[in-house]
């Protein structure tokens, strides 16, 4: 322990209760003091640190001013992934749901209570009965491809019920049908991927639905991704007649049938009066935390500041989402794929986080703790941080570490 007559700012910040596990105590157990290094870089691809420079060393009581610090070779500590406990999976769950089925989280208060997206708008003409529990496929599996969809295209339009028992009935069909789904990997936010970069002026009404089908094909068509399956989530109004063009009904077509490489493609119509993100958001929750399941990836640019994720177990929440967001981009037109080159932007190996952490060979404990960087404020829910003028592009770290 580190005394100072210094007060620390600490003192005056009410900090909020803390949702994840302590890195625990880290004492001085040699009697040697800290080393300090401001300024460490990091590999991005491996997580190892390489040491910045050494500012000063904090001895013990006894100030052994004698000690003389090693040299420590960059690449000795490395950060780690950071994962959620099975207790944060599901609080995470919990959350989605009561915001879904009851428009809040209780002792919770927020402008975007309700999870809803600005200013409330229409229902949908068509309910959007999606989901349903019955039947098998030909190839013997516990569900059905044509369960997530809507069965008739040309639906004759029906009221929705005033009551909310709908959208409870809705939730509790998806949720079984997702339980009883084989494992997948990925899950798609279809809507954004469609309306990406299609604010141009004379730009359709409509997503666009090849730009989607040029991310799936890239997904499936993956040398490693054999063994994938991946859940594409749409609104329903995206397949109304009045707004499907007939062009993409063959691109419809091939996303709901069983031909290679898109048997290993779920289509998953929303229904009218919810919000497609609580879907495919309680997709990529459900089983996470659980030992024989994949790691789930959700695929959006939406850095999820607005509606119902502000409302979020929020550390819990930013964890997931540094460890399970994948970010989009389209590049040149390939002439022999005959689409555009799809840009995936994969998670890191480690997690931008407090950490303690130890040498190579188990030896050293240390505390690493990252600054600031320019593109802080895509890491926090509320959209309010912004990194100011002087921070740097890049990742930098302090290393407190014991003087060896």
């Amino acid at each position: 322990v580190i005394s100072s007559s210094v007060s620390s700012a600490l003192e005056h910040v009410n900090l909020p209760p803390r949702e994840g596990r302590s890195i625990g105590q880290v004492t001085n157990t040699n009697g040697k003091g800290w080393v300090i290094y401001h300024g460490c870089t990091i590999d991005c691809k491996s997580g190892a640190l390489a040491l910045g420079r050494k500012e000063y060393d904090i001895f013990n009581d006894n100030n052994q001013n004698d000690v003389v610090d090693k040299d420590v070779e960059s690449g000795k500590f490395r950060l780690k992934p950071v994962e959620l406990s099975n207790e944060e999976w599901e609080a995470m769950r919990h959350m989605n749901r009561s915001i879904v089925l009851e428009g809040q989280v209780e002792g919770h208060v927020s402008q975007f209570q309700g999870g809803g997206k600005g200013r409330k708008r229409p229902r949908g003409a068509n309910d959007g009965r999606a989901y349903n529990s019955n039947g098998k496929n030909s190839k013997g599996n516990d569900y059905n491809k044509s369960d997530a969809i809507l069965n008739d295209r040309k639906a004759q339009p029906n009221r929705l019920p005033k009551d909310h028992s709908w959208r409870v009935n809705e939730w509790k069909k998806f949720e079984t049908f997702i339980k009883n789904h084989p494992p997948f990997n990925v899950v798609i936010d279809g809507a954004n991927v469609g309306y990406f970069q299609q604010n141009f002026g004379g730009a359709p009404k409509h997503v666009d639905y090849r730009q989607i089908d040029w991310l799936v094909r890239h997904l499936l068509e993956q040398p490693s991704s054999e063994n994938y399956h991946i859940m594409l989530f749409l609104h329903e109004r995206h397949f109304s007649p009045k707004l499907l063009p007939r062009w993409a009904y063959s691109i419809i077509d091939t996303w709901e049938g069983n031909c290679a490489p898109y048997d290993r493609l779920t289509l998953c119509r929303t229904p009218g009066g919810m919000n497609d993100d609580w879907f495919w958001m309680q997709a990529a929750l459900l089983r996470g935390g659980q030992k024989d399941s994949p790691s789930v990836l959700a695929i959006t640019n939406d850095e999820m500041r607005d509606h119902h994720f502000q409302m979020l177990a929020q550390g819990s929440f930013l964890r997931w989402k540094e460890r399970h967001q994948v970010h989009f981009d389209f590049g040149q037109y390939d002439k022999f794929l005959r689409r555009r080159i799809v840009l995936l932007k994969y998670p890191k190996s480690y997690s931008r986080r407090i950490q303690r952490l130890e040498g190579k060979n188990g030896s050293g404990d240390a505390i690493a703790i990252p600054l600031p960087k320019k593109g802080d404020e895509g890491r926090y829910v509320d959209g309010v941080h912004v990194a100011d003028d002087g921070a740097p592009e890049e990742e930098t770290y302090v290393l407190i570490r014991l003087a060896e």
